[in-house]
């Protein structure tokens, strides 16, 4: 759904007033753009996702903080010539946003729109036996901290040391491999469906296409084949039992994620809205100087 201000409302309170059609929208469209409004800048930004959400969340470790006063992030950090593929918000660890904002800046000077895949859709079109496949045996995510690469395992789980580290997620099913402080990996079982019980549905929901070897560029690809086996890239994903997912499954999840979405080309003030649960989002390459900044909202976590 787009709404359109030809009159430049402040846009906060008009979400405050209109909160319920809004949360509606989210449901049967899984987004909202809003165009034209009055924003009010970083502050009015944040103003507007805390009328659109009920709770702000500002302790995600996979972007970095626009300002360690605020609950607003940074874009995620990739090169403008590369596509960020479709993936749901933090659907690779216990806690995800329900709610996902994108704020535009500044818009590129050519490409980079927001790309949106609709998982119910995804869903109803992979095929049923890979489908059911997932939903047996769910994701193993496998995550490799390296000291200078990426994100630090002490920034993304929020600790500082081993021990913290340990205490905080040993007991929610993580495992970790410790070489080193600077040589950390961490494993995490989860769901590749996720089921939504008071919608009585359910979607398309985790990063296989952020985490999948056979889903990255050519040239991420080969970089990273010069230092590491394949298996043991920094991001890897496999079925739940460990086994390896095929590279024609991911292609096959590529190809029907890409049938089932939308591209939204992105004007200065815009401010995108998403249903994390039920929309992955994505990023298509850009030129230019293009600005965007996130806000994540009402967290869920996985059934105990």
């Amino acid at each position: 759904m787009q709404i359109t201000s030809p009159s430049h409302e402040p846009l906060a309170p008009w979400i405050r007033r209109h909160r319920e059609r809004i949360d509606e929208a989210l449901w049967s469209d899984g987004h909202v753009l809003f165009r034209g409004f009055d924003v009010g800048g970083l502050a009015g930004f944040e103003d507007c996702a805390g009328s659109a959400c009920d709770a702000l969340y500002r302790h995600y470790g996979d972007l970095p903080l626009a300002s360690a006063g605020d609950n607003v992030y940074f874009a995620t950090p990739y090169p403008k010539h590369l596509e960020i593929r479709f993936h749901n918000e933090a659907s690779h660890t216990r806690s995800w946003p329900s709610r996902q904002l994108f704020f535009c800046l500044e818009p590129a000077s050519e490409g980079g729109e927001w790309t949106l895949s609709d998982g119910r859709q995804v869903i109803e079109r992979l095929p049923a036996q890979m489908l059911e496949r997932f939903r047996e045996l769910g994701l193993m995510y496998r995550r490799r901290f390296i000291r200078g690469l990426d994100t630090s395992w002490q920034q993304f789980f929020k600790v500082e040391s081993l021990g913290e580290l340990r205490e905080k997620i040993g007991a929610s099913g993580h495992g970790i491999d410790a070489i080193s402080e600077n040589d950390l990996t961490v494993s995490y079982r989860t769901h590749a469906v996720l089921r939504i019980p008071e919608r009585g549905t359910e979607a398309w929901f985790n990063q296989i296409l952020l985490h999948h070897p056979d889903a990255l560029p050519a040239e991420v690809d080969a970089m990273l084949g010069r230092h590491f086996r394949r298996d043991q890239f920094p991001r890897t994903v496999f079925f739940g039992d460990g086994s390896p997912i095929p590279a024609e499954w991911v292609r096959t999840i590529d190809r029907v994620l890409v049938e089932c979405s939308v591209r939204i080309p992105t004007e200065a003030h815009d401010v995108l809205l998403v249903n994390n649960l039920l929309m992955a989002h994505g990023r298509l390459p850009y030129s230019g100087n293009r600005q965007v900044r996130v806000a994540l909202g009402d967290m869920r976590e996985v059934a105990a």
